[in-house]
């Protein structure tokens, strides 16, 4: 019952500053033998949900159910609350930076990632301030830039470790720490080192009776600041410890100590190598699990799958013979996850895109409930099966259209998935769309000599044909001569009616021939023949006789 025999006094300020609302969050529990101090700041910018009293609120309850100063255990509280964080839903991408300092009321131990502060006050100096997990603590370290401009760098807020990100949160973890009446610690969000200067932290502090004293000073000088700057939440625990608590004494001599003590030595002494060589295993399978979580998720960095699912399949396995319920379902989350990814990649690597399609999706919603672990590997290999698919879309549409007929839009086709195929480096792709319209363009280049050969016989043949034209109406216009000249001959015999018969059977010809000149001239020879005939038949002699 080590609090009521110890006297420690809590008071707290959060504000929401210049901010629509107030993201960081203060929580703390005092136990009969243990007490939990946790301060968070939210980093990221979501408003469904206060990442910070997530985190805060997931300390507490660990703490609460196995309150200890054990440095391991602390760090995997805060391993758990990163966890949690990372695994909430709806899109959301939560982050945060915290602060825990715990206590048995005599010694107290701090663990934080990222900036949020712890300062503990013994005779009015600072006998502890925390480090940033930024690069501007980094810059501070190595000299380059000075003290005083150090709460207002440009870098102050970029950090290296944080809760929520992707990967794994270096916790910062101090040794024990005695404490001593008087002791005053303070837990602050960058609200308040940003706005208010250890020096005025300090005067703050300085003849403080009661915590509320500093908590309105250091707001009045942070209010007094808001005209010129731009105030973000914050939030200030102070915690006075008037007394420690100790252990009541009572003198033993040697020799009671001694008629104890062997006895349980020699009783304890086996018992405890045996208990020791069960803890040492245990131990040992728990940093096995640990090591083969941090390997899965450095293999999963690097996207190589196959080697991530060897080690979570084996943190899988120390986590079921560890009855860690917590653990073995988060390995066996991203076991899954890398499995999925397996398939997919070797579905890949067999050309069955659309089944690679398949995979990656439903690893896509795998990922989404792991954190977005492995996301973006797997959104660029979903934008390759697309690619991929579209290829042999366009490889269809031209082996379609080239059964159809239609050589040049298979050719066309082709063409654009060789490009298409190119652009992506799809080397096997873009081979067979190359084969394809080579054959397509071969078949085109026969189809033209064959049209080009074609059209040379049917010009040969017209040539033919229109020489035989030619000759025949050379022919034709030497008969209707021939007749014309038998004509003239039966008209000067007086032999009229023949002589008609031969002028329009040539008349007939040169008309045919469309010798209008000719055919015209026979009309006057056809008119002298007929009117022969009829002198002839009038006993007259014939026009022009004599």
């Amino acid at each position: 019952m080590r609090r009521i025999n110890s006297d420690f006094r809590t008071s707290f300020i959060s504000e929401e500053g210049q901010k629509l609302s107030n993201r960081d969050y203060f929580g703390y529990v005092e136990m009969d033998d243990f007490a939990c101090y946790v301060l968070a700041d939210s980093l990221d910018g979501e408003t469904r949900s206060n990442s910070a009293q997530f985190v805060v609120e997931s300390l507490i309850r660990s703490f609460s159910e196995g309150p200890t100063l054990r440095k391991r255990k602390l760090r995997q509280y805060i391993l758990t609350a990163h966890k949690e964080l990372k695994k909430i839903r709806g899109g959301m991408h939560l982050k945060a930076s915290v602060i825990m300092a715990v206590t048995d009321y005599r010694k107290m131990r701090y663990c934080y990632v990222g900036n949020s502060r712890l300062y503990l006050l013994r005779n009015a100096r600072f006998l502890i301030q925390t480090k940033d997990q930024s690069l501007t603590r980094n810059l501070l370290d190595e000299e380059k830039i000075p003290l005083d401009q150090a709460a207002a760098h440009e870098e102050r807020n970029n950090l290296y470790s944080y809760l929520g990100g992707r990967e794994k949160p270096k916790t910062v973890a101090s040794r024990k720490i005695r404490l001593e009446d008087g002791d005053i610690m303070e837990l602050m969000s960058r609200g308040i080192w940003e706005n208010c200067q250890d020096a005025e932290l300090l005067e703050a502090s300085k003849d403080a009776k009661e915590p509320a004293e500093i908590l309105n000073q250091v707001e009045d000088r942070i209010l007094g600041r808001q005209e010129g700057h731009a105030i973000d939440n914050y939030t200030l625990a102070v915690t006075f410890i008037d007394k420690v608590y100790r252990s009541p004494k009572k003198k033993v001599s040697l020799r009671q100590v001694l008629m104890i003590a062997i006895p349980v030595v020699i009783l304890v002494g086996g018992v405890g190598a045996a208990l020791y060589i069960r803890h040492r295993n245990t131990v040992d399978r728990r940093e096995g699990l640990e090591r083969s979580m941090e390997s899965g998720e450095t293999y999963f960095r690097y996207d190589n799958y196959e080697k991530a699912a060897q080690e979570y399949q084996t943190a899988l396995d120390l986590a079921e013979e560890l009855d860690m319920d917590s653990e073995a379902e988060e390995a066996d989350q991203y076991l899954k996850l890398a499995e999925q990814i397996r398939l997919a990649d070797q579905a890949m690597g067999e050309e069955e895109y659309q089944k690679a399609q398949e995979l990656f999706l439903t690893a896509r919603e795998l990922s989404r409930e792991a954190g977005n672990v492995g996301k973006q590997y797997i959104d660029d290999r979903l934008e390759e099966t697309k690619d991929y698919m579209e290829v042999y879309d366009l490889i269809e549409l031209g082996m379609a259209k080239e059964e159809n007929g239609n050589l040049e839009g298979a050719s066309e086709a082709y063409r654009e998935a060789r490009d298409l195929a190119a652009s992506i480096y799809f080397s096997s792709g873009k081979e067979e769309a190359m084969s394809r319209q080579a054959q397509v363009e071969e078949k085109l280049d026969e189809e033209a000599a064959q049209a080009e050969e074609k059209a040379a016989e049917e010009l040969a043949d017209q040539t033919v044909q229109q020489e035989l034209e030619n000759q025949q109406k050379i022919n034709d216009q030497k008969s209707a001569i021939d007749l014309e000249n038998q004509g003239n001959e039966l008209l000067a015999q007086g032999q009229y009616e023949s002589a008609v018969t031969y002028y329009r059977t040539a008349k007939s010809i040169y008309d045919r021939l469309e010798l209008l000149d000719m055919a015209d001239s026979l009309d006057e020879k056809i008119a002298a023949a007929q009117a022969g005939q009829a002198a002839a038949a009038a006993g007259q002699p014939a026009p022009g006789a004599g």
